[in-house]
């Protein structure tokens, strides 16, 4: 799809999982590959967000230019990987999964695609649940990822979560009605297979 990149973010630590999480499989399909999947079924080509310590395990099952790493920017967590994969595509949009939303349906991620296509005047494009916004299954146009990035540069910026972002920005909402594909998984419990 012309001007969007999909990204698969899998740098997150997965403490509470105990292991990394867009490495396990299910039916022998890594979860950041299921992610993947999804976007690459709507035509939008997709790279994974790796910190460098998962870098040579995600090597080995994706090609190594799919594979992006953390760049030093001066900010932690999953919008730290969402400004790395900007640097690397500046001039593209950005349709951000994380790789434990493997409920994710096609649906849910045209619906969005759809409103991004008809609606172009936002800089973010979310679902939101009452008054929780969620951030991973959504779209960040690469102007507004500029002005974050000069913001971040010029020391302005100082709330770093995308709920602040979000909320403060000029981002189109899109009421969740199903829940069930933005399911995430944190912990073994949560995995019924």
């Amino acid at each position: 799809m012309k001007n969007l990149i999909g990204c698969v973010l899998c740098g997150g630590q997965s403490i509470r999982m105990g292991t990394d999480k867009g490495l396990i499989s299910v039916e022998d399909t890594p979860w950041a590959k299921l992610s993947a999947n999804k976007m690459e079924e709507l035509n939008i080509p997709v790279v994974f967000s790796v910190n460098q310590n998962q870098l040579s395990n995600y090597k080995a099952l994706f090609p190594t230019e799919q594979c992006i790493t953390d760049h030093n920017i001066n900010v932690e967590g999953p919008l730290k990987g969402l400004l790395s994969i900007h640097q690397e595509y500046p001039t593209l949009d950005i349709l951000m999964m994380a790789c434990d939303m493997i409920d994710m349906d096609k649906l849910t991620l045209s619906h969005l695609i759809n409103i991004y296509q008809t609606e172009p005047n936002h800089d973010y494009y979310v679902y939101k649940h009452q008054d929780l916004i969620e951030p991973f299954c959504g779209i960040y146009t690469s102007g507004v990822l500029k002005t974050v990035m000069e913001s971040i540069d010029n020391e302005s910026f100082q709330d770093f979560s995308f709920q602040h972002i979000l909320a403060t920005g000029n981002t189109k909402t899109i009421i969740i009605t199903d829940n069930a594909p933005f399911k995430n998984y944190n912990k073994v419990s949560d995995i019924g297979y």
